[in-house]
């Protein structure tokens, strides 16, 4: 009876975990710590400061990327797609909303949402997708793909892709956001009907504020609404038809909802430096000093994220550092913005209509791998949020490779029960073999390798000369643990079998002393 509750309290703990590395949650932290405001105030800042600085500062959003496919919206209907002319588009394959529909729903949700995300994206950009893309984006089988499709096309969502059945087609009727509102509107729950369309707490928030903004101010241009909004014409169009059907079956509906005429209550669109001064001063009540520090910062933070070069198949993720021990609280630990390259040229040819798992696999390695190498760590949540996939997922995939090294955060920090990298590389090395070798056999850079070579040789130095553990351990700053372990290995490679070996870890110790405190 408990097993349900302690599942969903899993979910909500790997959640959490999450949402504390992802930038909004940056943004909130900054203004809560300048400014002493509620919670909800400071979330309702952070929603328009990040708004501002993804479509003015950014090149790109921290997890989108430059993807090609096949342009025009219009070319989905079945024939051969041989020659299709192509565009390059950007795609969303990670959003903080991916964060919220798993919490909330579950991992299917997750994927629903995000695969509906990516569909709808490349439609805004007058573009489409079709099997093989889905494929490379979306690690399902095509069977698999096919039935999420379902699941929406069975409700008239609009989720065009190329090479469509006359039948799928003929089902679709409308985006998901006017289908949102129109049930909305129609009586139906809220959270059932945003557990079938796949649509995360904020996602709905911004699509209803925009609606009775849209429905208070009908005299205005729906062009220059959707500058101001955000929010492209068609899905305006759609929703003023919307609202006349609901409103000619009831005519109290605009005072029930609180959506009489009146003025944009929602301010125009934060295009510069200016208008987002103005914003915080007058809705946020900063002070216009207050706002110009504020403004220089955010400057700044996009700098440095834009430096951060990448590939066009290449994401930016926030990772805990791989300096940081086991038991440390999240929000007290450094974050590290890694790249990670989502799509690559291998992805293309690994995937299979039939089957994903190679995909999964050579994705998985990689990110864990890329982020090692740039001094950072990925946790299984954090992989299963990347591929997105399940957590349990994650740990199959791991099992069924047991003979690689994958250097996720539990193993790097020593927090799981399994045998660690780190002791696999100080056995291949107490055998003789080179760091050349060792880098090939378990998929580690050389900076990772000399890393954990020299935490063995420098425990083994302070273990010679009379240190307890728990004071090596203070001296090194890493889990007692793992400072055990290397106790462990040390007393097992002390013979005279290994006496060679052990005296070049001595001298790496002696060329690397520790620093003193």
């Amino acid at each position: 009876m408990g097993r349900p509750a302690f599942f969903r309290q899993r979910i909500l703990t790997q959640a959490a975990s999450l949402e504390a590395k992802s930038l909004f949650n940056f943004l909130v932290s900054e203004i809560r710590t300048r400014r002493e405001v509620p919670l909800e105030e400071a979330i309702l800042a952070a929603r328009d400061v990040l708004e501002y600085l993804e479509r003015n500062l950014l090149t790109r959003t921290l997890g989108q990327i430059q993807f090609p496919a096949i342009s025009g919206r219009e070319n989905h209907k079945k024939r051969s797609r041989a020659n299709q002319p192509e565009k390059l588009i950007n795609l969303t394959v990670v959003a903080e909303e991916d964060i919220e529909l798993m919490a909330e729903f579950g991992t299917v949700a997750l994927q629903r949402g995000r695969l509906a995300r990516l569909i709808e994206e490349a439609y805004a950009q007058d573009a489409i997708l079709d099997g093989h893309r889905l494929s490379v984006l979306f690690l399902q089988t095509h069977r698999g793909i096919r039935a999420l499709l379902q699941s929406f096309w069975q409700q008239g969502v609009l989720l065009p892709v190329a090479g469509m059945k006359r039948t799928n087609r003929q089902l679709m009727q409308g985006l998901r956001g006017v289908l949102a509102i129109d049930r909305y509107l129609s009586g139906e729950d809220l959270t059932a009907l945003r557990k079938d369309l796949a649509i995360s707490t904020s996602r709905w928030q911004r699509w209803w504020q925009s609606f009775k903004e849209l429905v208070r101010n009908q005299d205005r241009p729906l062009a220059e609404l959707a500058g101001t909004l955000q929010e492209p014409v068609e899905l305006l169009t759609a929703w003023r038809e919307v609202y006349e059907d609901h409103r000619k079956k009831d005519p109290g509906l605009a005072a029930r909802l609180g959506l009489n005429q009146g003025t944009l209550s929602k301010p125009d669109a934060i295009t510069n430096r200016q208008a987002l001064g103005e914003l915080l001063c007058r809705r946020h009540g900063y002070s216009p000093a207050a706002a110009e520090q504020f403004l220089d910062d955010l400057v700044d933070l996009a700098a440095r994220l834009n430096r951060q070069e990448r590939a066009p198949g290449a994401i930016i993720y926030q990772a805990v550092s791989d300096r940081e021990p086991a038991g440390k609280k999240l929000a007290e630990c450094e974050l590290k913005a890694v790249v990670l390259d989502y799509v690559t040229r291998e992805d293309w040819e690994l995937a299979n209509r039939d089957n994903a798992e190679a995909l999964k696999w050579t994705r998985l390695l990689r990110f864990a791998a890329q982020a090692r190498s740039q001094g950072a760590t990925l946790n299984q949540p954090d992989l299963a949020l990347l591929l997105g996939l399940s957590t349990k997922s994650i740990q199959s995939l791991l099992k069924k490779h047991p003979g690689v090294v994958v250097p996720t955060r539990g193993l790097v920090a020593d927090m799981g029960p399994a045998l660690s990298h780190a002791d696999k590389i100080i056995r291949l090395y107490m055998d003789g073999y080179t760091e050349t070798e060792i880098v090939r056999r378990t998929g580690h850079s050389y900076e990772s390798v000399e890393n954990y070579l020299l935490d063995f040789a420098r425990v083994t130095y302070l273990l010679e000369r009379g240190l307890p553990v728990p004071a090596i351990r203070k001296v090194l700053g890493c889990s007692r643990r793992l400072v055990e372990k290397h106790v462990s290995l040390y007393r097992e490679f002390s013979g005279p079998d290994h006496a060679f070996m052990m005296a070049k870890v001595r001298r790496l110790a002696e060329a690397h002393p520790v620093k003193k405190n």
